[in-house]
C-alpha cells in the first residue's frame, strides 16, 4: 500500500514540477528531484535516468551521499539502488 502511495505522489510531485519548472521561482527542480526519488525505487527507467544524473553530476552525487542518512526509508533506498 505505502508504494503505491509512493508512487502516485512521485508521479503528481514530477508533473507538477515539470508545469511549474520555467517559472521564474525555482520550485520546480526540487518537486522534480523528490518526484524521481520517490519513484525510482519502483521504476527501473526512473533508477536508470537517477544513475545517469549521478554519474554526470559529481556535486549532486556527493550530496545524496552526503545525506543519505538523515533522508527517509525511500529516499535512502533511491540512494542505495543507484549508485553510479
Amino acid at each position: 500500500m505505502l508504494s503505491i502511495w509512493h508512487q502516485i505522489m512521485g508521479g503528481t510531485l514530477v508533473l507538477a514540477g515539470i508545469i511549474i519548472l520555467p517559472m521564474p521561482l525555482p520550485f520546480g527542480l526540487p518537486m522534480l528531484a523528490i518526484g524521481l526519488s520517490l519513484l525510482a525505487p519502483y521504476l527501473p527507467p526512473v533508477q536508470a535516468l537517477v544513475r545517469y544524473l549521478r554519474k554526470r553530476s559529481k556535486p549532486l552525487n556527493n550530496q545524496m551521499v552526503k545525506w543519505r542518512d538523515r533522508a527517509p526509508p525511500v529516499i535512502q533506498k533511491t540512494i542505495d539502488k543507484t549508485k553510479p
